[in-house]
This record gives structure tokens, C-alpha cells and sequence, in this order.
């Protein structure tokens, strides 16, 4: 957990650094975007037999390099659900943390709408909490990959987004019973 810390406090200071650096030379695109969002988590395919939808965060640091045709985007997500008391007959709760690596690709590059394709892989910590006479906590980080599409919102001085992903996270069967879990998170933002 103090690596994760650490990790988000050097995301936060490059941060800080690119864009103080890029209001001073005048670019008209900062050299760092960063968003910040939230939104909806729906379990998919097995999963949604064992999870209601939930909600997620979503936090990003995005490069933009004019002569790349892709962006290096690096992803900080948390989503919460609730176990499906009638699947499983037991309350409670599965929280996933992520950290992605992704690229994002602008289909259209101008204009104040901006659709794009984005995907890439990542770390997730999965933690599954029951609740009730016997309560318990499994959990386990593995590897995942995501892929999606987005919209890029620049409209006079508000800019946001609009995306939605798959997130396939290849666990273990004991987990939730399935030897992956995916979940589609559909995320509305503001970039700065």
C-alpha cells in the first residue's frame, strides 16, 4: 500500500511539473492532461451472476505528444459492488484497485467532439468481504486487460469525457467462482 502512495505522489508531482512547464512555453495542448471521474460498474458475462452493478473512480494522467499517433495514458481506478444476495445467498462486498497502462487513440483529432479508442493492461487487487455470522476477506492482485471507446468533450472552457470499457481481470476460481471477471465501467469526467 506505502508503494501505491508513493507511486500516486510521483503520477501527482510529474504532473504538476508538465503543466507548470507547458503554461510557461505557451502551448496551446498541455503537455499532461489529467481527469478525474466516476460512474457506473456493471458486472458482465459470469460475474454478473455473483455482483451487482456498483460504482467506480477513475483518475488519469494522459501524455500528449503531438508526434505520436497514440497517447501513453496511466490509470488509477477503485470500484466497489455488492454481492448478488440471491445468487450467493451471502452479503456483502468485492472491491477492485487498479492501476492500467493504456494508449489512447484519436479517431477524429479535431473538433469539440473527439471520439477515441483506448486499451491497454494493468495490475488489479481484487478483495471479496462477506458479511454476516462467519464474515471473511479474500484477495489477490492479477493481471487484466481493458479496451473501449470514448468521447472527448471540448466545450469552450469546460472539457470532459465519456467512456466505456471492458475491464477483464484473469483471476483465480475461488474469487468468485470463475477464472476471470469482467466488468464494464462507464465513466463521465472533466480533464484539466
Amino acid at each position: 500500500m506505502k508503494s501505491m502512495v508513493r507511486a500516486i505522489a510521483v503520477v501527482i508531482a510529474l504532473v504538476s511539473a508538465a503543466s507548470a512547464a507547458s503554461a510557461q512555453v505557451g502551448l496551446a495542448e498541455r503537455f499532461v492532461t489529467v481527469g478525474v471521474g466516476g460512474g457506473m460498474s456493471v458486472p458482465v458475462s459470469d460475474a454478473s451472476e455473483a455482483f451487482k452493478s456498483g460504482f467506480h473512480l477513475q483518475s488519469f494522467a494522459r501524455l500528449n505528444v503531438p508526434s505520436l499517433p497514440v497517447m501513453p495514458r496511466f490509470d488509477l481506478n477503485f470500484s466497489k459492488m455488492n454481492l448478488n444476495d440471491a445468487q450467493t445467498a451471502i452479503p456483502g462486498t468485492n472491491q477492485i484497485l487498479s492501476g492500467l497502462a493504456n494508449l489512447q487513440f484519436s479517431v477524429m483529432p479535431m473538433g469539440p467532439i473527439r471520439p477515441y479508442l483506448i486499451g491497454g493492461l494493468g495490475a488489479y487487487h481484487v478483495k471479496v468481504e462477506t458479511d454476516g455470522v462467519s464474515p471473511s476477506s479474500l484477495s489477490q492482485t492479477k493481471f487484466g486487460i481493458n479496451g473501449g471507446a470514448g468521447l472527448a468533450l471540448n466545450l469552450g472552457k469546460l472539457k470532459g469525457y465519456v467512456e466505456a470499457r471492458v475491464d477483464n481481470v484473469y483471476t483465480e476460481k475461488g474469487a468468485i467462482g470463475q477464472d476471470q471477471l469482467q466488468v464494464v465501467p462507464v465513466t463521465f469526467g472533466l480533464t484539466f
